[in-house]
């Protein structure tokens, strides 16, 4: 069968379409770099630089939350440092309070500075993020974690909620601790406390309107009252005498003296102390038979858990001469826990706390470097990938090019020639 010029003609510009289209593609591909311009050039490789392209914008979203975890648990870090410094200070001027050559106007300086101090340590613990947000609030993000109450005492304000993110597919990490975990939870000898009430308590313990001391003695003889409440408290002291100590336990209340003097009667065998209660003067009168030294300390008070300014059960200890009189300063003694150095002791446990909450921190720090380490080399890893997938090999392509845009000359040449037979040609 023989082939007209003009189906001929159809199929060679046809073929020239196609050749055209290959060679637009190859320079489309060496100017984007890309050897796969649209799913249809090669499916099946398409499918897996697709996803390839998803895992990396994937990992861009771990390693930006594990680089804004970072930059927020640095701040609560920092925030937990001056905290800290804060606490420290506010010990050593406790420590300096504790000593007897410090006097009432040196006391009401230290208080004037402890309080400052209280003050920038609320600041602290109401510190937001770069991009506002309440670091220690939990979940209540939007306002101060911790709140001034009208009578002076703070409370906290947020929740127990704890952000975290993201970091890999199987992997979270906390941003942060919530206040009261941080600020709310020392442990003290009674219980948890916060940091404020117990700079609080130091305040209390050195303002120079309190003269409480931490142990009276006196040679002989010696003159006590309790101020007591009306219902019953359980009292306990250290009682030593020329024979020793002992523990004196009683169950107290207005009017009840004597169960106090039955309980030192029945140690006298340990302390060698005796006592009688003097109804006249409303006191009680321990006695050494042999003038050695009577010395009490170590007093605790049922209820008396912190020191507070307006502490109202104590014990009045005065020396007595033979004649009964008492002489000398009277001593007031009260719970243990109303003294500058339990309140020191407390200090102490808040910066070992806090301490501790750093170090919560720092995990969490150290867990968000490792997993950016670990994300930036699967990145590296999938980016080979998509390169060896995606990328065009420039000379190959060139080479192909080259050769067919000399096939295309060629090829119009031998249709142009072609074209221009006659009838006659084929006559002759």
């Amino acid at each position: 069968m023989q082939v007209s010029n003009k189906l001929f003609n159809e199929q060679q510009i046809r073929q020239f379409g196609k050749l055209t289209e290959d060679i637009q593609k190859k320079q489309e591909r060496i100017a984007s770099g890309k050897a796969i311009l649209q799913a249809s050039d090669d499916p099946v490789v398409a499918v897996r630089l697709s996803a390839a392209k998803e895992q990396k914008e994937l990992l861009q979203r771990f390693d930006e939350n594990a680089y804004q975890a970072g930059l927020r648990l640095e701040a609560a870090d920092s925030v937990l440092q001056e905290a800290t410094n804060v606490l420290t200070r506010v010990t050593e001027l406790a420590t300096q309070a504790r000593s007897p050559v410090f006097d009432g106007f040196s006391r009401r300086a230290i208080l004037t500075e402890i309080d400052a101090l209280r003050e920038s340590l609320v600041d602290l613990a109401n510190s937001r993020d770069a991009f506002g947000q309440s670091l220690f609030s939990g979940f209540n993000v939007k306002e101060d974690a911790f709140t001034r109450q009208p009578d002076g005492s703070i409370n906290y304000n947020g929740d127990r909620g704890q952000h975290t993110v993201k970091v890999s597919e199987s992997v979270k990490i906390a941003t942060g601790l919530d206040g009261e975990s941080v600020f709310g939870r020392v442990e003290t000898a009674n219980g948890p406390r916060s940091v404020f009430e117990i700079i609080d308590s130091v305040a209390a313990a050195i303002d120079p309107l309190r003269d409480i001391k931490e142990f009276a003695s006196t040679q002989g003889q010696a003159a006590i009252r309790f101020s007591l409440p009306r219902q019953n408290q359980d009292w306990s002291v250290r009682l030593t005498g020329a024979l020793g100590s002992a523990e004196i336990k009683a169950t107290l209340s207005e009017g009840q003296e004597q169960v106090f003097v039955d309980a030192v009667n029945a140690q006298s065998d340990l302390t060698g102390i005796t006592a009688k209660y003097d109804r006249l003067e409303n006191r009680i009168i321990l006695t050494d038979p042999s003038s050695g030294e009577i010395k009490i300390d170590q007093i605790e008070i049922e209820g008396q858990d912190m020191a507070v300014r307006d502490n109202r059960y104590f014990l009045d200890f005065r020396a007595v001469d033979s004649n009964g009189k008492e002489i000398g300063v009277p001593r007031i003694l009260a719970d243990e826990d109303q003294l500058i150095g339990r309140g020191i002791e407390n200090l102490k446990n808040s910066i070992d706390h806090l301490s501790i909450q750093q170090s919560l921190m720092g995990a969490q720090m150290a867990k968000a470097d490792l997993q950016r380490t670990v994300i930036e080399n699967r990145k590296l890893a999938i980016n080979q990938d998509i390169s060896k997938m995606g990328d065009a090999d420039l000379a190959t392509l060139v080479t192909e090019l080259q050769q067919q845009l000399t096939n295309k000359d060629a090829a119009q040449q031998a249709f142009a020639k072609i074209g221009q037979q006659s009838l006659f040609d084929f006559i002759r």
